[in-house]
């Protein structure tokens, strides 16, 4: 019953997505973040097409990141000292009060906090 943002954070759950993916597959996926976890199951047990269509988010936005060498915020550097680029493609993550890059919004990037954690996304294609 926790939301989904959080169960996405939970490591007994989905291991390797941080905040920043978390956030950003949230966005992509059309899912608010505060949207109860059990909401995108059935009572079946099996997931709703909306959990599917997240499932598949968190593997292209972790794809696009490891493709651009990661996301380097402040000081972070890789062993060989490159930095990486994916804070580039950000449609939500520290955008705050910024316009929702995806195609068709005219929403603005919210920041909420979940579990002391900041939550970014944009409340009018986010439902």
């Amino acid at each position: 019953r926790s939301a989904i943002k959080i169960t996405l954070l939970d490591q007994r759950f989905v291991v390797g997505v941080g905040n920043i993916y978390a956030c950003e597959a949230l966005h992509r996926s059309g899912i608010a973040p505060t949207t109860p976890s059990n909401t995108l199951v059935r009572s079946n047990g099996k997931p709703t097409k909306k959990l599917e269509l997240l499932v598949d988010e968190v593997k292209s936005v972790l794809k696009a990141a490891i493709a651009v060498g990661g996301s380097t915020l402040n000081d972070f550097a890789a062993v060989d000292g490159t930095l990486g680029y994916f804070g580039h493609h950000f449609q939500v993550y520290d955008r705050e009060d910024g316009p929702c890059l995806k195609e068709g919004c005219s929403g603005t990037v919210e920041r909420i906090v979940q579990s002391n954690r900041s939550t970014f996304l944009c409340p009018r294609c986010q439902k």
